[in-house]
């Protein structure tokens, strides 16, 4: 056995290792496809509501110094 399996728990990490390994074999290209998606979707939403803040800022009226006193 390698060092990796001594010590408490080396069946637990066996298994995980198993289970990764089985779940990764289970990655279709279409769940490949469906993850790009969500990805594309999700930064698209993020530059539109920069977007949206970016065009919301070009409208506000600029900052009014305040007004000063006249001399007396």
């Amino acid at each position: 056995m390698t060092t990796y399996m001594r010590g408490a728990g080396a069946f637990r990490r066996l298994m995980n290792n198993v289970v990764a390994w089985s779940e990764a074999l289970n990655y279709s290209g279409f769940d490949y496809t469906t993850d790009r998606i969500a990805f594309v979707e999700r930064e698209l939403a993020e530059i539109k509501d920069r977007m949206r803040q970016f065009e919301a800022s070009r409208h506000e009226p600029p900052d009014v110094p305040p007004m000063r006193r006249p001399a007396e």
